[in-house]
């Protein structure tokens, strides 16, 4: 085969084809790794946004509970 007829062989247009879309692929990974990364450090940790709120059981640990007697009186 003479090189004017490899660029149109279909099995070197496949694997030609197949190369540009792994690289395409590994760019879009590393620029979704980079985008991961930067929210990773503007963002807080989970665990960091919970401890704000009111002790994570509701805020009513202090409470008297002054209807569960076993007298019945109300």
């Amino acid at each position: 085969m003479s090189s004017g007829k490899t660029a149109q062989d279909p099995a070197w247009k496949s694997k030609e084809k197949a190369e540009e879309e792994q690289y395409a692929r590994a760019k879009e990974a590393e620029a979704l790794k980079a985008i991961r990364d930067e929210l990773a450090k503007k963002q807080p940790a989970k665990s960091e946004l919970d401890k704000d709120f009111e002790g994570g059981y509701g805020g009513q640990e202090e409470l008297e509970d002054r209807y569960a007697t076993t007298l019945g009186m109300h």
